[in-house]
């Protein structure tokens, strides 16, 4: 059976629309490139997850070389910066079709992306702010850049999870007691999240969906890329300075920094359903 066969009869529900639509088709032949070549689905994963570090230090740079008089190098450097996280993103999905492909999913091939997501994710929010405190000098991008390092949804879900894994190692929990959906909530997130994109029909629910996935995950990279494209032509046309970006920056910065103390006190009352579940 050729990778062209297996990788049309793979069977994975998409959770994301964005995903659905453009992600998967744009990795579509790579996936099928990487099978050709023999490109392990892991080396992938850490091709994509050093892309994506690699585009938050090339933010980082960028600022400093526009500040410095070096303006030529400073664009060059966010144009690859915003080619690095997006080509990482494809790869994000291309390295899971590849290990569908090549029967080779494993436990710590899923270690190495969540990794990369929870490094990634607090690294670029910070570059961007370091970015925009270069460029502007006000040092309240800098602050908040560093303050967003915990907004991301790893540090409460990573505290449960260390919580559940020394349950389980310990034998103190009978996962037969849960139904599916509670088993996904407590040890994953809200059933709602595992909605494919079928579930998802009617204009309020996909506008919801999408508007969520454009600010929050896992649009939001490719968001701040459009939103940089664009204040580069404002800048070139109306001589304002990354305008755009830094309105964005701050409301989403502040808005997922405010969100953390919602999900830390999510994840205790999930904790508490939990117990009384199980019987403690």
């Amino acid at each position: 059976m050729t990778h062209n066969v297996l990788y049309k009869g793979e069977k994975k529900d998409e959770n994301f629309i964005l995903t659905a639509l453009v992600s998967r088709r744009l990795a579509y032949p790579l996936a099928l490139l990487f099978c050709k070549l023999g490109v392990s689905a892991d080396a992938i994963t850490v091709m994509g997850g050093l892309l994506w570090v690699l585009s938050a230090a090339a933010m980082v740079l960028s600022g400093w070389m526009l500040v410095v008089g070096h303006a030529a190098g400073g664009y060059w450097l966010l144009g690859f910066s915003l080619f690095a996280v997006n080509f990482g993103v494809i790869l994000d999905v291309a390295d899971g079709s590849v290990a569908r492909m090549t029967n080779s999913s494993s436990s710590s091939g899923y270690f190495l992306d969540y990794v990369f997501h929870l490094v990634f994710h607090p690294m670029y929010f910070c570059s961007i702010g370091m970015f925009l405190y270069l460029i502007s000098g006000w040092v309240g991008y800098l602050i908040i850049g560093v303050l967003s390092i915990c907004s991301g949804w790893g540090v409460s879900f990573s505290s449960k999870e260390h919580v559940l894994c020394d349950h389980i190692a310990n034998n103190r929990v009978d996962l037969a007691k849960f139904t599916d959906d509670e088993r996904y909530q407590i040890f994953v997130d809200s059933p709602k999240t595992k909605q494919s994109v079928e579930q998802k029909r009617g204009f309020i629910k996909l506008g919801a969906a999408l508007a969520t996935e454009i600010l929050l995950f896992p649009g939001q990279y490719t968001t701040f890329s459009i939103v940089i494209l664009v204040d580069l032509l404002l800048m070139h046309y109306c001589n304002v300075n990354f305008i755009l970006l830094k309105i964005m920056f701050l409301f989403l910065a502040v808005v997922t920094t405010l969100r953390v103390p919602f999900r830390i006190r999510r994840e205790y009352h999930t904790l508490r359903c939990y117990d009384k579940i199980k019987g403690d």
